[in-house]
């Protein structure tokens, strides 16, 4: 075999040989026996340090067979140290930069169109919805995605509600011009909070309630001048409307419905994921839930009766969410709290009687309240057809007018209990299956209730009811009213109370007495059904009324505003192959380049009989 000559270039330090020595040596000799040559050539003895390293500065094994490693003649090699640091080549050669390249590429493009596939651009709309009741105006803003779900709006709450100026419209008939004035501010909060860009796709509604329907019943050009005001104040905005559909009376049946559609709602019962729940919101373990609403002029119950064979005449079909649901619902007229108060006052003064100083049982002691004959016998169902439809009979004015009445407070819990019973009750009559009062038929109650606006006012006054609480027992409702029955003014007046409830003190036990008879006597909640009520002002930031379920059934006829699609399934599919093409060429780059760095990396290994010559 013959010799084959190699250079070593010494880059020892300078008291070590120097220069570049070419060595004529067979190439199955070992890379010690090269060294051992390579010292004597320099006359100098071999030291454990030495070693030799490869063109790459790979440190080449002293057992090695020159021959097996690749070193072939020509080959150029450093004679060094073993403990000397050398500049080496980067590691991460063109391989290894591909491979990184294409890993990149892969990743970010995946998650690229994995965002644009699974993120629809969807548009948010708008609702707004002024709740027009017998004592004040609250406006409500509702907001949900245009695709809606099975044909209805998943619409939530925007910011909190928006209480207007002033008292209830219906109390502008002599200023009709003024009940648009006191819109104003809720108007202007409005156009704050929505969007720029969505006032004139943002339909607004004004749904006057009883207050109004008593109203149009006595004074109706009044009625319609106030409507009107109404309307131009909203002209005066850039919101979508038609006054003659926008702006109205809404009847006790829709009001009720309305209410029965909001509290299924926010209990869940309709099956939809809302987007105002942070959290998972279990449906409830019942098909739907019953609803009372307690205003100032009327109140109503809506349920869905168990027993199917309730009479068909009683029964609205509402549709939601894809999916009808056969409803009952009654609206009392004139049986709100302030019409009912009107009507227990009126109902103490005998019409040929002199005495204009009355006793009243349900008013506190030592408390004496004055009215005109205006304030008392005004209202229609005091004295109008509104009373006689409802009651059955009207009260009869007195002789003479123009007088002033005044009631002296007995805090009497018994007799104001037996005068609210006498006055607004009648079981006597029936003329159908069952009935509630006053000949009205109602099916069996079924279910659980929403009990809210006055319902729930009055109970938290009592310290019965709350935003954490909302049940109690049948017996707490009397003890607590008969309590405030049998309180003198005095003792009232050292209840720690909010400046609201100051104003209404003197008629806590008159409204908690009248809520007791209403729910368990008219109604017929029983002792074992009475825990089925809930007392609730909120749901999930959500208030409990009419007005978020009035959108929802509006919702109906909106136009579906569908997602744009940002990335076709094809292409998505296309691109998610290609980039995962990216990732594997990215693997086999880098294994190539791990192979590459494998073949250099020739590790030193000291024989046995190192150091020897």
């Amino acid at each position: 075999m013959p010799e084959i000559e190699l250079i070593v270039q010494s880059i020892l330090p300078s008291d070590e040989p120097q220069g570049r020595y070419h060595i004529n040596i067979f190439p199955d000799s070992t890379v010690e026996t090269l060294l051992r040559e390579l010292c004597r050539r320099a006359d100098v003895p071999l030291k454990h340090e030495y070693c030799l390293r490869s063109k790459g500065h790979d440190q080449l094994q002293r057992t090695a067979i020159l021959s097996q490693i690749g070193v072939q003649d020509g080959a150029f090699l450093h004679w060094t140290f073993e403990n000397v640091a050398v500049k080496t080549p980067c590691r991460c050669n063109t391989f290894c930069f591909l491979a990184l390249i294409s890993f990149i590429i892969g990743i970010v493009g995946l998650a690229a169109i994995c965002v644009l596939k699974f993120k629809t651009s969807t548009e948010t709309d708008y609702a707004i919805v002024f709740d027009a009741g017998s004592t004040h105006t609250a406006m409500f803003i509702y907001k949900w995605e245009g695709s809606k779900f099975n044909g209805t709006a998943v619409a939530v709450q925007h910011g909190t509600k928006c209480t207007a100026e002033g008292s209830g419209i219906a109390n502008f008939a002599n200023t009709p011009d003024k009940a648009g004035q006191s819109l104003i501010k809720c108007l202007t909060e409005a156009k704050k909070t929505i969007p720029k860009d969505k006032h004139s796709s943002t339909p607004i509604y004004l749904g006057a309630t009883a207050g109004m329907r008593l109203l149009n019943a006595t004074n109706p050009i009044a009625c319609e001048m106030i409507l009107g005001s109404v309307c131009d104040a909203f002209s005066n905005f850039s919101f979508k409307f038609i006054c003659e559909t926008s702006v109205k009376i809404i009847s006790g049946t829709e009001e009720g419905t309305s209410s029965w559609i909001t509290s299924n709602y926010v209990a869940n019962a309709f099956r939809v994921d809302r987007p105002d729940v942070k959290d998972y919101l279990a449906p409830t373990t019942v098909p739907s839930i019953g609803a009372m609403d307690l205003g100032g002029a009327s109140t109503q119950i809506t349920f869905v009766p168990r027993d199917r064979s309730t009479e068909p005449e009683f029964i609205k079909d509402v549709k939601l969410f894809g999916k009808k649901y056969g409803v009952y619902t009654h609206s009392y007229l004139c049986y709100g709290v302030a019409e009912v108060t009107k009507r227990i006052l009126a109902s103490l003064i005998k019409p040929d009687s002199p005495i204009y100083t009355i006793e009243h049982p349900c008013l506190p002691k030592d408390y004496n309240k004055t009215m005109t004959d205006t304030e008392l016998f005004a209202s229609p169902c005091v004295t109008g057809q509104a009373g006689l439809e409802t009651f059955g009979h009207s009260i009869t004015l007195p002789v003479q007018n123009d007088q002033n009445y005044t009631f002296i407070g007995q805090s009497n819990s018994t007799e104001c209990e037996h005068l609210i019973r006498v006055s607004l009750f009648n079981t006597s009559v029936c003329h159908h299956s069952r009935c509630s009062f006053n000949g009205v038929y109602q099916p069996e109650i079924s279910g659980p209730f929403y009990a809210f606006s006055s319902f729930y006012y009055i109970t938290n006054f009592l310290n019965l009811s709350s935003s954490t609480k909302s049940s109690f027992p049948h017996a707490d409702l009397v003890s607590a009213k008969n309590k405030i029955c049998n309180s003198s003014w005095e003792q009232l007046l050292n209840l720690p109370v909010t400046p609201q409830e100051h104003e209404n003190l003197m008629w806590y036990c008159l409204q908690s007495t009248y809520i007791n008879l209403l729910l368990f006597e008219g109604y017929n909640f029983s002792e074992a059904k009475w825990p089925d009520i809930n007392f609730v002002e909120k749901i999930s930031s959500t208030e409990v009324g009419w007005s978020l379920g009035y959108i929802l059934n509006e919702s109906l006829t909106y136009p579906v505003d569908e997602p744009e699609v940002l990335i076709y399934t094809v292409t998505f599919a296309l691109l998610t192959v290609l980039f995962c093409l990216f990732l594997i060429v990215s693997i086999a780059l880098a294994l190539q380049g791990r192979r590459m760095h494998n073949s250099k990396d020739i590790k030193y290994r000291k024989m046995s009989t190192y150091g020897a010559i």
